[in-house]
């Protein structure tokens, strides 16, 4: 019968209530000290009778101190030390490997010595023993963790009923989204430009959205904006040249649609209201940078219709 995989624990347990126990009664009183774990060996193990229990803990305490049992015990320290500064899934592995075979140590040498200092003892006996100090450490362990978290929950009650009552937040209003532009928006009056001529440029503007040169520049901006979508910085700045060609592109052949559609505007007029138009559709963009729609306005003014 070999210990458990968890034995780890319970051996040093012991080793510390060894190191505790006194071996004599002090001759002088000595400063005041935190108070000393309880036993980590119970009073009873099913399957071990009494009087072997206590030839066992006997044993195990009388064995502290034994060469072996103390270098395996400083190794383990070392590893348990270890685990504070460890990263990395390959250097936990390496210390994972590496406790494993100092446990294997720890428990070879405690069997030894034990079994040494009183032969008499049974070693099934004996595991059976320190497997029931491992089950009692774990039980200890759980309490006390359980405890913990009900006196971490209490000081946070408490805390939350002694602080002082916050004060309600002003409310504030709301900050409407920004919604895309209208065609009425975008197409608004513009200043120093007649009704007559504005009335021209709206009715023309439809139009110039169905030429085919137009609708094809456009093309070209939207996927050159799909592509700077996935580009790095780099790229982007190689394609601003490309994206302001385009866009030339996009205005010429938008002003000769518009004129073609209304022979009788100037070019002088429709090239302001244009300009205009496309400015504020700039400014829009701007505006609703931060919060991004799911469908792109359009770069051109207003929306198409098929």
């Amino acid at each position: 019968m070999r210990p458990s995989l968890f034995l780890l624990a319970s051996l040093l347990a012991v080793a510390g209530f060894a190191a505790d126990t006194p071996g004599e009664t002090p001759a002088a009183p000595k400063a005041a000290r935190k108070a000393k774990a309880p036993n980590p060996i119970p009073d009873t193990v099913a399957g071990v009778d009494d009087a072997e229990l206590a030839k066992i803990r006997a044993a195990l305490l009388a064995t502290y101190a034994d060469p072996a049992v103390a270098e395996a015990r400083k190794q383990l320290n070392v590893l348990r030390e270890r685990t504070r500064f460890t990263q990395g899934r390959n250097e936990a592995e390496d210390l994972r490997n590496d406790t494993e075979k100092a446990r294997d140590a720890m428990v070879k040498a405690t069997l030894d010595a034990v079994l040494k200092h009183d032969p008499s003892i049974s070693k099934d006996a004996l595991v059976l023993t320190l497997n029931a100090i491992e089950d009692l450490m774990k039980k200890r362990s759980q309490e006390a963790q359980l405890k913990a978290r009900e006196k971490a929950a209490a000081e946070e009650k408490l805390a939350k009923k002694n602080a002082p009552e916050a004060k309600p937040e002003a409310p504030t209003a709301k900050t409407e989204e920004a919604k895309p532009m209208t065609p009425a928006q975008i197409l608004a009056d513009v200043e120093g430009v007649s009704a007559e001529d504005m009335q021209k440029f709206r009715a023309a503007a439809p139009l110039a959205q169905k030429d085919p040169t137009v609708r094809e520049l456009k093309a070209k901006q939207l996927e050159l904006r799909k592509q700077a979508e996935f580009a790095s910085a780099d790229e982007r700045k190689g394609m601003r040249g490309e994206f302001e060609a385009l866009m030339a592109d996009t205005h010429k052949a938008t002003l000769a649609a518009v004129l073609k559609a209304a022979p009788t505007l100037s070019k002088e007029t429709a090239e302001k209201i244009l300009e205009a138009v496309e400015a504020r559709i700039i400014a829009a963009n701007k505006s609703n940078a931060k919060k991004p729609t799911k469908t792109p306005q359009k770069p051109f003014p207003f929306a198409e219709k098929k």
